[in-house]
């Protein structure tokens, strides 16, 4: 669509199907994007876009809209994805809505919305879900505009490794021996044994127990298929797991687990994937020692990592109460938002964007 006042085309897409070229115009923009959160970060090379595209689970229903400018070139984008087989929260969607800086403010945002409303019709869904960055504060203007429902306060943390007290980390470690003295650390590299998937996948739903705040969402799905399918996305790309588990020394039972990511195509940064403990194993330590335990790896093995980084809900107060001992700082504020489809379509009725 494209008139005098709206000098812009959308076309509707199924991702599963972009050629590597169409490929290389998403990774050209989503670089640009990127430098906006993290001005110092290496741009997502080509090579590891395609691969982790490449490796998304064929099941996936996947919906992109793209903008273009009358040059031609890609200047918006909306996507989002619905899993059939793993639908927690049927009647929610969650959707991105992406401008580049140069073309913001021109309605290209709204536009764009009024493609997802549609699918979210389609697909019965009642709610909209979309997170917003603080570095790039149009994100959130858009927000406010659409009286979209501030839900979750969040950070990006990191942790400089320069920065790091080793003494401090290696004192966690040596008060296992008696704090934590019930329980001992198993480990794997990569892909989960075969002999572990099952405990595995039960020990990350752990995660479901983290704070919500006020988003209204049920517990997430995890299963042997989808762990599989998460190892190939990242072996696609070349990046490598460590993994962590304390494990209860009577019982055998798995009682907390840390896990860390790190990408050739990012080498100083080492991202956390998530770190748990069973409610009842809490109070004995064990988030203290699994990522005591990891950092001194990291130290010790990665020489070129400068920084690690982990995400955290603001009001995580245990969890955060570990990482600001150990130096991890505010990096990156971001926010979930809710917008009901029914109060989307009036704004967009109100501007005369009703799809």
């Amino acid at each position: 669509m494209t008139t005098a006042d709206f000098p812009y085309r959308i076309t509707a897409h199924d991702p599963a199907a972009y050629t590597d070229d169409e490929l290389a115009q998403s990774c050209e923009f989503g670089n640009v994007l990127q430098a906006e959160v993290l001005p110092d970060d290496p741009p997502t090379p080509l090579d590891d876009l395609i691969a982790n595209h490449r490796a998304t689970p064929a099941r996936l229903r996947r919906y992109a809209f793209r903008a273009w400018n009358d040059e031609g070139s890609l200047v918006g984008r909306a996507v989002t994805n619905i899993d059939p087989e793993h639908d927690d929260n049927p009647d929610l969607l969650q959707v991105d809505v992406l401008v580049l800086p140069e073309h913001r403010r021109h309605g290209l945002g709204g536009r764009l919305l009024a493609e997802l409303v549609t699918v979210a019709k389609k697909e019965n869904r009642t709610r909209l879900h979309f997170n917003t960055n603080e570095p790039v504060p149009a994100g959130a203007a858009f927000a406010a505009s659409l009286r979209a429902a501030p839900k979750m306060a969040m950070h990006v943390n990191h942790l400089p490794l320069a920065d790091v007290d080793r003494a401090q980390l290696e004192q966690w470690v040596a008060d296992a021996a008696t704090r934590s003295a019930d329980y001992e650390l198993i480990g794997w590299d990569d892909r989960t044994p075969d002999e572990h998937l099952e405990r595995w996948v039960d020990i990350v739903l752990v995660m479901n127990t983290a704070p919500r705040d006020d988003l209204d969402i049920n517990d997430f799905t995890y299963t042997a298929e989808i762990a599989r399918e998460h190892e190939l996305q990242r072996e696609a790309t070349g990046a490598q797991a460590w993994t962590l588990v304390a494990r209860h020394r009577d019982t055998g039972e798995w009682a907390g687990f840390h896990d860390v990511y790190h990408s050739p195509s990012a080498p100083t940064i080492v991202w956390v994937g998530a770190t748990g403990v069973r409610p009842e194993h809490r109070g004995a330590a064990l988030g203290k020692w699994l990522k005591a335990a990891m950092t001194l790896r990291v130290l010790d093995e990665r020489p070129d990592v400068t920084e690690i980084r982990t995400g955290n809900a603001d009001s995580n107060d245990a969890m955060l109460g570990i990482n600001r001992a150990m130096g991890y700082k505010p990096f990156i504020a971001s926010t979930a938002w809710e917008l009901s489809v029914d109060d989307a379509e009036a704004w967009l009725r109100h501007r005369n964007l009703t799809p």
